[in-house]
C-alpha cells in the first residue's frame, strides 16, 4: 500500500476513535479544495457553493462519520476518486432538496412536439413570441403568430409560480453580435486589464502570499480557507471545525490571521504592498 493509502487507513481509523474530531479537521484541511472542486461543477453562485459545502460535509460526518469510514482502502478506487463520487452524489441530493428534481416539466413528455419546442425556446432561453415564430420556422413548421401565442400562454399555464421562477433563473443571458451598434468605435473601448507592472507586482504578490500561506499551521489554513476563499460565517465555520461559539472561531481565526501577518511581515510584504526598503 502506498504512502497515500496508509495516511487514508489512518484517517479512516482515527474517525472511529476519541480523536475523531482531531482527524475530522485534518480531512476539510487535506480534502475541502477537492469536495469544493465538485461543487463548482454545479454551481458557480458563492452562497449556493456555501450552503451545498455545509450540506456535503453534514452527511459526511452524519452518524459518527459513516460515509467517509465506508470505503475501502483494499479495494480498486483511490479515496479521492471515491470521494468525488461521494460528493457528487451529495451535489445532487442538495441540489434537488433545493430546487427540485429535473423531472418538474415531465407533463411536457405527453405534449405534441411542436409544444416542446415552443417551451424550450420562450421559457428555458427566454426568447419572444417572434423570435419563437423564426425559430420554429427555421425548424419546418407552418404556424401563425397567434398559434405561437396561445402555445406559449397556455404552457404558461401549466407552470406554477415556483417552476416559473426555477425557469428564470436557470437562463444563461446572452449578447448577440447583432445588438453591437454599427457605428461603434472600437477604439473608445477601454481595456479593463491592467498593466503590465501592475500584473507582475500581483503575481509576484500572490506568490509571496502562497508561500507565507503554506508556512502556517494546517489548522490555521483550514480556518482562513473556510472564513475567507469560500466564504463561510463564523457559526458554520464553528459548527464544521468543532468549536464551541461563533466568537471562539473568531478568536481562532483573528489568531491565524496574526501568525500569516507575522510570515508575511518576515518576507517584506504587508497586505499586498512592499514595505520600504532601509537605506
Amino acid at each position: 500500500m502506498g504512502t497515500a493509502g496508509c495516511c487514508v487507513e489512518l484517517l479512516l481509523v482515527a474517525l472511529q476513535s476519541e480523536q475523531a474530531q482531531t482527524a475530522w479537521e485534518s480531512f476539510l484541511t487535506d480534502y475541502s479544495d477537492l469536495i469544493f472542486g465538485v461543487i463548482r461543477r454545479f454551481t458557480q453562485d458563492a452562497d449556493h457553493s456555501g450552503d451545498c459545502f455545509l450540506f456535503v460535509c453534514g452527511k459526511l460526518s452524519d452518524s459518527n462519520y459513516r460515509r467517509l469510514c465506508s470505503f475501502r482502502p483494499d479495494g480498486r478506487a483511490r479515496f479521492s476518486t471515491w470521494l468525488r463520487a461521494v460528493v457528487r452524489n451529495l451535489c445532487l441530493d442538495w441540489y434537488r432538496s433545493k430546487f427540485g428534481r429535473k423531472q418538474i416539466f415531465r407533463f411536457l413528455a405527453s405534449r405534441p412536439t411542436i409544444d416542446q419546442q415552443v417551451f424550450q425556446a420562450a421559457f428555458q432561453r427566454g426568447i419572444n413570441a417572434e423570435e419563437v415564430l423564426l425559430d420554429l420556422s427555421r425548424k419546418g413548421y407552418d404556424v401563425g403568430f397567434s398559434e405561437v401565442e396561445r402555445r406559449i400562454e397556455e404552457l404558461r399555464s401549466l407552470l406554477s409560480a415556483r417552476q416559473l421562477w426555477l425557469l428564470s433563473v436557470a437562463r444563461v443571458p446572452t449578447t448577440s453580435l447583432d445588438s453591437i451598434p454599427e457605428d461603434s468605435n472600437d477604439q473608445d473601448v477601454i481595456d479593463p486589464a491592467p498593466n503590465p507592472e501592475t500584473v507582475a507586482i500581483l503575481r509576484e504578490n500572490q506568490t509571496t502570499l502562497s508561500q507565507a500561506f503554506a508556512l502556517i499551521s494546517p489548522s490555521d489554513q483550514l480556518l482562513l480557507r473556510l472564513r475567507y476563499f469560500e466564504g463561510l460565517g463564523l457559526q458554520e465555520v464553528a459548527s464544521l471545525v468543532g468549536l464551541k461559539d461563533p466568537q471562539t472561531a473568531d478568536r481562532r481565526i483573528r489568531g491565524a490571521i496574526n501568525r500569516l501577518r507575522e510570515r508575511l511581515d518576515k518576507k517584506g510584504m504587508w497586505y499586498g504592498k512592499r514595505k520600504s526598503a532601509s537605506v
